[in-house]
């Protein structure tokens, strides 16, 4: 019998479902284990950091951070492959995982810890899991400690929403990213299962991480179901994906992945994540930056030097690549040469 890696995560975190769902799609042996009251003691011993998803390997190797996960994962099971065959359109497909992890999480945690009845729901059912299984016998106490623990918690996420740049003078930016992005996705969906095709790629496990924990909130949950029935029909068949054949080429895929390359990425989070590094390069506590001839302006702290760590990783996987002549032609197109270089 194969032994099983273990997956501690959370069902509210937009990197636990993304790397849950690619272990279901890889099919590969796995315990999905909810980080709560039950097993946070044997997470503490395991973690060097306390985020989840984190993974233990049959071996005890211990990972955190899902995209090292799943790199990790490919490299250990060949089939099912969630890599397109072209080089270049592989390139264009890990730099959208990149957009979904470290842009499209702030609309996320923006309107959930935005917004009150977002606020509530999130917080209790982030709070559940740490209650004592105990407590259920006791259904007056249960209810009032699943408040207070919901309390708490929401209380300490609201005071983090600067984490994700999120304030009254880029509130608006945030949002409107979102939709978008979700008008993108939309068209581009609306002739292809998956965003590279018959199979789920890379982008599409980090793109559905942070689109899934969207539509688990009220807010947003209303703005996809009533404009984006495709981009919902992809939510949902992502909690389960299979493979229903080939990537395509990238031709076929250009026209409509075109905005999302030039407007979502090349207009909106690079011009950020360009502003960030640099700040933080230069000691900065505070980022001012023009996206779409508007000023975003925020403070940025500890937390933000990992979007700097993480680019330099996918600098690292371009430079990395022998032939990028078709990138290259595809970067100029979508007017992101300044950006990925060598």
């Amino acid at each position: 019998m194969t032994e099983k890696y273990l997956i501690y995560g959370s069902k509210p975190s937009p990197y636990s479902v993304k790397v849950r769902a690619y272990f279901r799609y890889k099919r590969i042996p796995h315990n999905w284990i909810i980080r709560g009251y039950e097993t946070n003691q044997d997470f503490k011993k395991l973690a060097k950091i306390a985020i989840v998803p984190l993974v233990v390997t049959p071996e005890k190797k211990v990972i955190q951070d899902s995209t090292p996960i799943i790199q990790l994962m490919e490299s250990r099971f060949q089939e099912r492959s969630i890599i397109p065959k072209e080089e270049h359109t592989a390139f264009i497909a890990r730099l959208l995982e990149e957009y979904a992890d470290e842009w499209l999480v702030k609309p996320m945690f923006h309107s959930r810890w935005k917004y009150e009845e977002d606020q509530w729901d999130a917080a209790m059912r982030i709070a559940e899991p740490f209650l004592p299984s105990w407590a259920n016998k006791i259904p007056i106490f249960n209810r009032l400690a699943h408040k207070q623990v919901a309390s708490i918690i929401r209380k300490r996420q609201i005071n983090r929403l600067w984490v994700t740049s999120s304030n009254t003078n880029t509130e608006s930016q945030i949002e409107e990213s979102f939709v978008d992005f979700l008008e993108h996705a939309e068209q581009h969906l609306q002739s292809r299962p998956y965003f590279f095709g018959l199979r789920p790629s890379i982008a599409d496990f980090g793109i559905y991480g942070q689109l899934y924990q969207a539509w688990s909130d009220p807010t947003l949950k209303k703005v996809i179901e009533s404009s984006y029935a495709k981009t919902l029909e992809w939510i949902n068949l992502m909690q389960h994906p299979d493979d229903k054949g080939d990537f395509e080429p990238w031709e076929n895929l250009k026209q409509t992945l075109m905005p999302i390359l030039t407007k979502d990425i090349g207009d909106v989070f690079m011009p950020w994540l360009q502003a960030n590094n640099q700040a933080l390069i230069s000691g900065e506590n505070f980022l001012s930056v023009r996206i779409k001839n508007k000023l975003f302006e925020h403070r940025i702290g500890s937390p933000n030097k990992y979007h700097n760590k993480s680019f330099l990783k996918l600098l690292n996987e371009y430079k990395a690549i022998k032939d990028k002549n078709k990138l290259n032609v595809v970067l100029q197109e979508s007017k992101l040469t300044d950006y990925i270089t060598e």
